[in-house]
């Protein structure tokens, strides 16, 4: 549009400054037109009139002023169309006879005239139109500088919205990866959760499976232990039915003798009082029934201690197992932690630079606030004081004119602002015209007041029309201001939202941190606890895998040797 209507302007302008010069070309031709003394000139008089005729006819080809009045104009098209016409007076040697006082005015000063006229009209015209294209220019240049600076926002705002976006992109898969990574974990706890779970049902259903067996075992002992205990009646009976007692007495000796020292070497290889105690009664001969039942009560101790042992192992195992496995867990938690903490350092940093970037962004912002105000300032200061010197100029114009007019509205004299008459000269062009009388009344130096107060007039009106387009200026400018300022403002505005949203997201990460701080020292006291546990149940359970298989064989050689005393001593009892 601008491009087209600057076309247009170049256009019209060409034209109107051909006509221009045509106009001005043909007035000076014409200037003087009438006043050569010889008859000969007249006839090149004639041709110039031509020649002005062909160069005006190519100025009425183009679109005449406003200004210029239909009379005007068709006078113009008469002496375009009959140049002859104007110079024929002027030839005419019988007008001269007929007018020796040499009184007449060629129509070719007419002409003169309006083509001046003409030429003003076009001259103004053309200012005006050079005046509309600068203010024109000047609006367009408003225009493309508020454009760009609103383009420069939204690319701004755009790159900023791209740049959160990426950030949220890259924030969504780091939590992706985290949730992978839990999910991974879950799996993880959840198989060896089942896995455990089936460990322990196979554990239990062994430990019922030996409990019952143990148990019928135990059954059956006391059951032959009563057996042999409701019959000592009946071995007393028969001891009684034998004749030979001595050898009796000497075989009994000999069986309590090496019962005896079965029982004593199992006392002193084990260090055990009460196998020592039955050895002990077993050498002092007499029935065998209260040492058969200290043999039963001693076995019962040790399958006790036996039992005792077997649990504090199944405890041990299981207690270090889950140890074991707690501190792994709280290992991969801490890990994990750690992980989630850089992830967070890293965001926030990334806050950080982006706070900082935006705090440099809002102090420039500021910054152009601030110089455009005071430029501003500046320029409404210096549009005031030319304001007021234009106005006290102005008025000092009117006091002027107001003081020129003064004379000619005492008197009544009326002020002519058009030019004086030209002399009139006799036939003779060499007689000098004769003086003024000075018994005529005084009129004033109106032609030369009358210059002056045009002048005068002039600049009020230029000065005026000054006030006028600084004004408007003025509040142009004022307009452009707030424009601008707001442009700046509704900047200021988003970035200080910004910032405020990256400062809620950065105390959103602080909290995240601390708690996973927290998380993480949590996790490090239940890590040391466990830790204490595992020391705890390594004192506790160190026996189990130094001393439980040897404890367990030493009591099962122990429990032998019982049975085998036992036996003894019944076959003892048995013998005839």
């Amino acid at each position: 549009m601008r491009t087209k209507e600057f076309q247009e302007y170049d256009g019209e302008k060409m034209e109107s400054e051909q006509c221009i010069g045509a106009l001005e070309a043909a007035t000076k031709a014409l200037t003087g037109a009438g006043t050569k003394k010889g008859f000969l000139d007249m006839g090149a008089h004639a041709a110039q009139l031509l020649t002005v005729a062909a160069s005006v006819r190519s100025v009425l080809r183009n679109k005449m002023p406003s200004t210029i009045s239909e009379n005007d104009l068709d006078v113009v098209k008469s002496f375009v169309a009959k140049p002859e016409a104007f110079a024929a007076h002027a030839m005419s040697a019988a007008q001269v006879g007929q007018n020796p006082f040499g009184d007449y005015a060629p129509q070719s000063t007419q002409i003169t005239g309006i083509l001046k006229g003409m030429y003003d009209a076009f001259t103004m015209d053309l200012e005006k139109a050079n005046a509309q294209e600068a203010e024109s220019q000047k609006s367009f240049e408003a225009l493309m500088a508020t454009k760009k600076q609103e383009l420069k926002t939204l690319e701004t705002t755009k790159e900023k919205q791209e740049t959160d976006q990426a950030d949220k992109t890259k924030r969504l898969k780091e939590s992706q990866v985290l949730k992978d990574d839990t999910q991974e974990q879950l799996d993880a706890d959840e198989a060896f959760f089942a896995d455990s779970k089936d460990a322990c049902a196979t554990k239990a259903k062994q430990w019922s499976i030996r409990t019952r067996l143990r148990t019928e075992e135990l059954s059956g002992m006391n059951g032959a232990i009563a057996i042999l205990s409701g019959g000592s009646k009946t071995f007393q009976a028969a001891t009684t039915t034998f004749l030979q007692l001595t050898s009796t007495r000497n075989v009994m000796s000999s069986a309590a003798t090496k019962v005896y020292g079965h029982l004593k070497t199992i006392a002193t290889k084990y260090h055990s009082l009460k196998i020592a105690r039955i050895a002990g009664l077993v050498q002092m001969g007499g029935h065998f029934d209260k040492v058969m039942v200290m043999i039963d009560d001693m076995m019962a101790i040790l399958r006790k201690e036996e039992a005792t042992d077997i649990v504090h192992r199944d405890m041990c195992e299981a207690n270090q197992n889950a140890n074991k496995n707690e501190m792994a867990d709280l290992a991969n938690a801490i890990a994990k932690t750690d992980a989630l903490l850089k992830r967070y350092g890293n965001t926030k940093k990334d806050l950080n630079e982006e706070i900082g970037k935006l705090e440099t962004d809002i102090k420039a912002t500021e910054k152009s606030m601030s110089e455009l105000l005071e430029f501003r300032n500046k320029e409404s200061g210096d549009f005031k004081q030319a304001l007021k010197d234009d106005t006290d100029a102005v008025g000092l114009l009117k006091q002027a004119i107001a003081s020129l007019e003064k004379f000619y509205k005492d008197n009544n004299l009326p002020l002519a602002l058009a030019q004086k008459k030209a002399p009139e000269y006799a036939k003779d062009a060499d007689k000098p015209p004769e003086s003024a009388s000075f018994s005529d009344d005084y009129g004033g130096r109106k032609s030369e007041s009358g210059g002056i107060l045009a002048i005068l007039a002039m600049l009020t009106e230029d000065l005026e029309k000054e006030i006028a387009d600084g004004r408007a200026d003025d509040a142009d400018a004022q307009d452009k201001y707030l424009e601008q300022n707001g442009a700046l403002q509704s900047t200021l505005d988003a970035q200080e939202e910004t910032k405020v949203n990256l400062e809620t997201e950065r105390a959103g990460v602080d909290a995240k941190i601390d708690a996973a701080k927290a998380f993480k020292k949590g996790k490090g006291d239940d890590s040391s606890a466990a830790g204490d546990s595992k020391k705890a149940l390594a004192t506790d359970c160190a026996w189990v895998k130094t001393h439980f298989q040897t404890r367990r064989d030493k009591r099962k050689d122990e429990m032998d040797g019982l049975v085998d005393a036992k036996a003894f001593l019944s076959g003892v009892s048995a013998i005839p």
